[in-house]
C-alpha cells in the first residue's frame, strides 16, 4: 500500500482551517447580533413602557448616560422626558438641577424603599415611595437603572394621623399620659442653665363628687374646659398632658423666675373658674395646682415629687389655690410660695 505525499496534507489542513475560523467568525457575528437585537428590543420595551404607563417611570442608560421619563414623571419634576448627557445636567446651573438631583438621589441603592418629599404640579408637597431595581451587565457594572415615584400621600397622611391620635388623649386633645410622660423625660435629660423652666401639676377639686352630682357628661365638659384653658394660657412650645383622670400636669421650658410662675397659676385658678361658669356648669369649678422651678440636676421624677408635694400642701392649703416652690439648691434647701385662696 502506498502513502499519499506530505505536501497533499498541508493544503488540505489549512483549508480545514479556513472553514474552522470562517465558521467561528460567523457565529460570533451572529452571537453579537443576536446581542443587539436583544438590547434594541429591550430599549424599545423600556420605550413602551414609559409611553403607555401613568406611572411615574424613569429609565437611566448608564452607558449612554441618557435619561427617560415618562409622561407623569416629567411633569412632576418638570423635566423633558428624553435627557442626554444626564450626569452633567445634573452638575449645571440651571433650572433643572434639583430635579435631576431628585432623580440622582432615587437611583441609589439605600433610596429602594424609602420615601421622599417632592412639590407636585399644584405646588403642594407630596410623599413619593422610591422603587429601583439596578441592572448589571456580565462584567459587573451597572447597565441600566429603573424606577418608580408612587404617590403614597394619603397614605402618609393617614399614618401621621394614626401617629398622632396614638400620642393624644381623645378627650382633651392634649397629651395622653404615656407621651408626655416620654416627652417631659427626653426633654430633662439634657438640662442646661438656660432652658430650665418649670413644671407644674393640677387637679380638679371634688371631681369624683362632681361627676357623682352631674354625670359623667358634665364631668368631661368639664376636663375639656380645663384641658382648654391650660392650651389657650400657656405657650406654643409648653407641653401639656392628661396624666390620668383629672390629673393634668405642663412643662414649661424657659420660664424664667417664681414671679412669672406665680403669675400663670393665679390666672389659671381664675381662668377655669371662670371659663366654665360660661359654659354653662352649674356648679362653681375649681384646680388646685402644685408647680416648681427646676434645676440642672432634675428629672422627670423628680420634677414631679415636687410639684406632686406642692399640689399636696395647696389641697391642704384648702384646694382652689396653687403653691409654687423654688428649684432647690444642690443641698436640697428650698423656698416656697403659698398663695392665698381665690
Amino acid at each position: 500500500m502506498h502513502m499519499m505525499p506530505t505536501e497533499i496534507h498541508i493544503p488540505l489542513l489549512i483549508f480545514l482551517i479556513m472553514i474552522l475560523w470562517g465558521l467561528s467568525l460567523l457565529g460570533t457575528v451572529y452571537y453579537f447580533h443576536r446581542v443587539i437585537q436583544r438590547e434594541r428590543k429591550l430599549r424599545e420595551g423600556m420605550g413602551h413602557l414609559l409611553t403607555f404607563t401613568d406611572l411615574c417611570t424613569f429609565v437611566f442608560d448608564m452607558r449612554k448616560d441618557t435619561m427617560r421619563l415618562s409622561a407623569a414623571c416629567a411633569k412632576l419634576l418638570g423635566l423633558p422626558e428624553l435627557i442626554d448627557n444626564f450626569t452633567e445636567a445634573c452638575h449645571e446651573e440651571s433650572g433643572q438641577k434639583t430635579s435631576c438631583q431628585t432623580l440622582l438621589e432615587a437611583m441609589t441603592p439605600e433610596a429602594d424603599q424609602q420615601r421622599m418629599q417632592l412639590t407636585q404640579p399644584n405646588g403642594a408637597i407630596g410623599t413619593y415611595r422610591v422603587t429601583n431595581r439596578i441592572y448589571y451587565t456580565k462584567n459587573e457594572e451597572i447597565d441600566y437603572i429603573i424606577g418608580i415615584l408612587t404617590d403614597v400621600t394619603q397614605e402618609a397622611r393617614r399614618e401621621e394621623h394614626l401617629a398622632l391620635h396614638a400620642q393624644i388623649d381623645g378627650l382633651t386633645h392634649v397629651y395622653n399620659s404615656g407621651t408626655v410622660r416620654r416627652l417631659l423625660s427626653d426633654s430633662m435629660s439634657d438640662f442646661n442653665e438656660y432652658d430650665l423652666g418649670a413644671f407644674l401639676i393640677l387637679d380638679i377639686d371634688n371631681f369624683k363628687k362632681f361627676n357623682d352630682l352631674y354625670g359623667h357628661q358634665t364631668g368631661d365638659q368639664v376636663l375639656r374646659i380645663v384641658a382648654r384653658v391650660l392650651k389657650e394660657s400657656l405657650r406654643v412650645n409648653d407641653v401639656i398632658g392628661r396624666l390620668g383622670g383629672d390629673e393634668f400636669c405642663a412643662y414649661l421650658p424657659g420660664l424664667s423666675s417664681i414671679g412669672f410662675l406665680n403669675g400663670l397659676c393665679s390666672r389659671l385658678n381664675s381662668g377655669v373658674t371662670v371659663a366654665a361658669a360660661s359654659e354653662g356648669i352649674e356648679a362653681p369649678v375649681t384646680i388646685s395646682i402644685g408647680a416648681t422651678m427646676l434645676h440642672t440636676f432634675d428629672d422627670f421624677l423628680t420634677a414631679y415629687d415636687r410639684a406632686d408635694q406642692a399640689l399636696y400642701e395647696a389641697k391642704e392649703n384648702g384646694r382652689n389655690c396653687y403653691v409654687a416652690k423654688e428649684a432647690p439648691s444642690p443641698e436640697g434647701t428650698s423656698k416656697e410660695k403659698n398663695a392665698d385662696k381665690d
